[in-house]
């Protein structure tokens, strides 16, 4: 860690200089899913030049590169000498595999972009990400977002952290919301994990209670006097209980990544722990599938199928 805030401090202001001079830096997207395509919109519509590799990408991504205005680069080679900066938007599961994929084209250019990784990382995999550029001396900034693809730019939020987070604010605030999460690299993956917790938390006790309702034939009515004297509560819920159907496995791994790392500080984890477990068995128990629920109270119904 020690050499690594050496390596910061020696090449941010460098960094930064070099950045300044340049007209038009270029932004790469990896890659342009929901959330990716967003933010490139938002970038180009505030005159940053945004390009990708859509060599080997789905057909559903391709079309989103050709309808937002991204500039392919098609090979990943090419994307990574062209870039002044790399965002990265996969999955947590595909974080490090891009990562390592960017490290192995950085071996055959001069180019040295900053790369920032906006995915939904356990801090210790934010760490991970970070040493893996150090012996190729690239700038790291951790990130995440706070909020769906639909309320990029508005409403949504990238929280960032680490040494060149205020780089990264003074270029971007404004085109995006953004939130200082401090110096720690880590602290961005913690804050997003933390914030989830309760939402996510939140879904999962409704889950839970209504998987009980259902066993014994009330579910209905205890779901019309929650929605009543919760109000509250049922409108916290209406962004986010009806994309469970879709993104049910992407909360599960989430939250069992909150509870490692809970666990690994000797905090308590139970709840999140418990919330990984809640969704995994709704998962499996399938009333989920083929499902594509407008609201809280439709998404809700499904349990009757238990």
């Amino acid at each position: 860690m020690k050499n690594l805030k050496k390596f910061v401090g020696s090449n941010c202001l460098s960094f930064q200089k070099s950045f300044i001079l340049k007209n038009q830096p270029v932004i790469a997207v990896l890659f342009p899913g929901d959330m990716g395509t967003q933010i490139a919109k938002a970038l180009i519509q505030h005159h940053f030049k945004v390009i990708t590799a859509g060599e080997g990408r789905s057909v559903r991504t391709l079309e989103n590169i050709r309808n937002s205005g991204i500039i392919d680069t098609h090979s990943l080679q090419e994307t990574v000498e062209q870039a002044d900066v790399i965002l990265s938007l996969t999955s947590p599961e595909g974080s490090m595999k891009v990562a390592e994929s960017v490290v192995s084209c950085l071996t055959m250019t001069s180019n040295r972009p900053i790369y920032v990784d906006l995915n939904s990382n356990t801090p210790a995999l934010a760490s991970s990400i970070e040493k893996l550029f150090l012996p190729v001396d690239i700038p790291f900034v951790n990130g995440a977002v706070m909020g769906a693809s639909k309320d990029i730019p508005d409403h949504a939020v990238l929280v960032v952290s680490g040494v060149l987070r205020h780089w990264f604010i003074s270029v971007f605030d404004s085109v995006f919301r953004i939130k200082d999460a401090g110096e720690k690299t880590e602290a961005a993956s913690a804050y997003k994990l933390l914030f989830s917790m309760v939402n996510k938390g939140m879904n999962a006790l409704f889950f839970e209670t209504m998987t009980a309702a259902a066993h014994f034939g009330i579910l209905d009515e205890l779901n019309e006097s929650l929605e009543e004297f919760l109000p509250g509560t049922y409108q916290d819920l209406i962004k986010t209980t009806p994309t469970y159907p879709q993104h049910i496995s992407r909360r599960i791994d989430e939250m069992k990544g909150l509870a490692d790392m809970l666990k690994d500080e000797n905090l308590p984890y139970l709840i999140a722990s418990g919330t990984a477990q809640t969704f995994e068995r709704v998962s499996q128990s399938g009333i989920f599938e083929n499902e594509n629920p407008e609201g809280v109270v439709e998404t809700l119904q499904n349990f009757k199928k238990l």
